[in-house]
């Protein structure tokens, strides 16, 4: 009787060490087979946990660009109406965008408050023709080049600027201006 209870309780005692033994063993103590997984999980849980917040980045700038690019085509829209409304160009640029059109405005101005509103669309004055294409490209979230071509006598005449935008408050704004042609 003594060694069937002693048999009844080492089978007992394998059974019950032998379920708890691998998930002890997986857990507490690394052994050949869960090192050579744990990498693996490591990198799939590092790689999710990277790829997420990178998605919801990049579907964050993704929209950034489409709303801006919504700007500027509202912008270019007004401004192809007329190219000297300056109350536009005030409402669509920052303080600085406004003092750079300021200072590269060559001419003599009555009153001081004449802008060089055709750097957003064209080198110096004269008659380029009708615009024929214009496209907005992204650079990056902030800042995009204008690609504007006309077609005039001589062939079509292209006129490309780089602008920056800013966010102020919950519109953007041209902050800078850097014509590239």
């Amino acid at each position: 009787m003594k060694h069937t209870l002693s048999t009844i309780g080492t089978v007992a005692v394998l059974l019950l060490s032998s379920t708890l033994w691998p998930s002890c063993a997986s857990k507490d103590k690394p052994t050949a087979d869960t090192l050579s997984v744990a990498p693996a999980d490591s990198a799939a849980t590092v790689a999710t946990d990277t790829v997420a917040p990178a998605v919801d980045d990049q579907a964050a700038k993704e929209q950034q660009k489409a709303e801006v690019k919504a700007f500027l085509e509202k912008f270019y829209k007004g401004l192809d109406k007329d190219i000297i409304d300056y109350k536009l160009v005030k409402q669509h640029t920052t303080a600085k965008a406004v003092r750079y059109l300021k200072d590269n405005y060559d001419y003599d101005c009555d009153g001081g408050d004449c802008m060089a509103t055709w750097l957003f669309a064209y080198e110096g004055g004269g008659d380029i023709g009708p615009l024929k294409k214009r496209t907005i490209e992204s650079i990056d979230e902030n800042t995009y080049m204008v690609i504007s071509v006309y077609n005039n006598s001589d062939g079509d005449y292209t006129y490309v600027v780089k602008l920056g935008i800013v966010k102020q408050g919950d519109t953007y704004k041209i902050d800078t201006i850097d014509p590239m042609t």
